[in-house]
């Protein structure tokens, strides 16, 4: 009879408590909820918007409006369907002009093709214009700048053109990318004038120093990915620019020139974000604060 005692003493588990249970349950759902945010988050597109003040602008182009995407890097990890909701998204918004800044694929060169073809859909009253990323440099970027410039696409590399209404204009500037030393700020700036109204795109922000320097008005920018992760109180733990974590994403300024980095479509490394949605941003250009349109 003991060793019956014994046997059906060792034989029976004890079941966990009602409440203990509860708590692996409700961590379990949380977690798997905490996941899938996280993968909705990396996919789902915001578009966000910034009014750029420029004192000398040019009358006409009051409320002249500037969409900008960046870091497409369509690989396995960004689709075509993708790419097309962020191209329809944006046709959608009506802009004046689209500039596109950088790394459109991220390592193969076979993405290029169908990447520039989704792209050639995109449409703005003065065109779609485009500059080179690091990544587009080492794919081959005669490579892609041939695919972007059969959608009518032109790849301004180190270059600028005039846009015009009623007679005034604006500068449109294109810079090399600086990750691959391939910038020449000089010869994107040539024939312009400091009064003119500058906008120079740059895929690396690390370039605000030098267009401080030549007082170019604003700088379109993207390459950070915005920092791709944001963790509480540390924010980006990488950065991605040597002059600090406020050219990492979204608007600042140095000295009179003001830059604008957008936080890109794509990721690199891992496909993830987390508390940094890829973006369309629209950048609204005004004269003066008082003129801010509802």
């Amino acid at each position: 009879m003991p060793f019956a005692r014994l046997l059906h003493r060792t034989s029976v588990k004890r079941p966990r408590s009602l409440k203990q249970r509860d708590v692996l349950t409700e961590l379990t759902a949380g977690l798997i909820e905490r996941a899938n945010l996280e993968v909705k988050e990396t996919y789902r597109f915001q578009i966000d918007r910034q009014d750029i003040i420029i004192p000398h602008l040019p009358d006409d182009f009051h409320g002249f409006t500037i969409a900008q995407l960046s870091d497409i890097h369509h690989s396995p990890y960004l689709s075509l369907e993708h790419l097309a909701e962020a191209v329809a998204e944006t046709n959608a918004l009506q802009p004046d002009v689209i500039v596109l800044t950088g790394d459109y694929v991220t390592h193969t060169a076979r993405y290029v093709e169908p990447c520039a073809e989704c792209l050639g859909r995109l449409r703005a009253r003065f065109g779609v214009y485009a500059v080179l990323g690091n990544h587009d440099i080492w794919v081959g970027a005669s490579a892609v700048i041939q695919a972007f410039e059969r959608q009518g696409i032109p790849v301004l590399n180190n270059a600028n053109l005039p846009l015009y209404i009623g007679g005034r204009f604006i500068h449109l500037c294109g810079l090399g990318d600086t990750t691959t030393r391939n910038h020449d700020l000089v010869a994107a700036l040539k024939g312009t004038r400091r009064r003119d109204v500058r906008i120079l795109l740059s895929h690396n922000p690390n370039i605000i120093k030098e267009a401080s320097l030549a007082e170019c008005d604003l700088v379109l920018s993207g390459h950070t990915h915005g920092g791709q992760v944001h963790l509480p109180v540390i924010g980006a733990p990488i950065s991605y620019n040597r002059h600090g974590k406020q050219y990492t994403r979204g608007w600042a300024q140095m000295k009179k020139t003001q830059i604008y980095v957008n936080r890109g479509l794509g990721t690199i490394f891992l496909p993830i974000r987390y508390q940094c949605p890829p973006e369309i941003s629209l950048l609204r250009l005004l004269r003066t604060p008082d003129q801010k349109q509802t």
